[in-house]
């Protein structure tokens, strides 16, 4: 995406007759099919009333910086009973896991120190 405009990915399905006259359409008008097909639905979304429309999808729900902290405080809490419970045949990746969740709530409290 750039400068507000993206892609969308989309197969355009016409029949025969149609597809003929996109395809005229687009040599007098000296366009690519899909600079005309963009035109055209930008023109066709202006026109539709905003009552015809759904909500807006809401924002993906963000957990705040305080509640990250307690989630990786549980998280750590759990992986060093496991730990405990291992012992000594615990495996490499369980120490790695357990020091990436420390380093990550020390970047957390130091966030929220502020």
């Amino acid at each position: 995406m750039s400068d507000g405009f993206f892609t969308l990915p989309c197969r355009v399905i016409l029949p025969a007759e149609q597809r003929d006259r996109l395809e005229r359409l687009c040599r007098a008008r000296s366009m690519e099919v899909s600079d005309l097909v963009s035109e055209l639905v930008v023109q066709y979304l202006d026109e539709v009333p905003d009552a015809a429309l759904a909500e807006p999808i809401p924002e993906p729900y963000a957990p705040s910086l305080s509640e990250q902290l307690r989630q990786n405080e549980r998280e750590l809490r759990r992986l060093r009973m496991r730990q405990n419970q291992l012992g000594a045949s615990a495996p490499g990746w369980l120490d790695n896991y357990v020091a990436d969740i420390e380093r990550e709530i020390a970047a957390l409290r130091q966030k929220l120190a502020g």
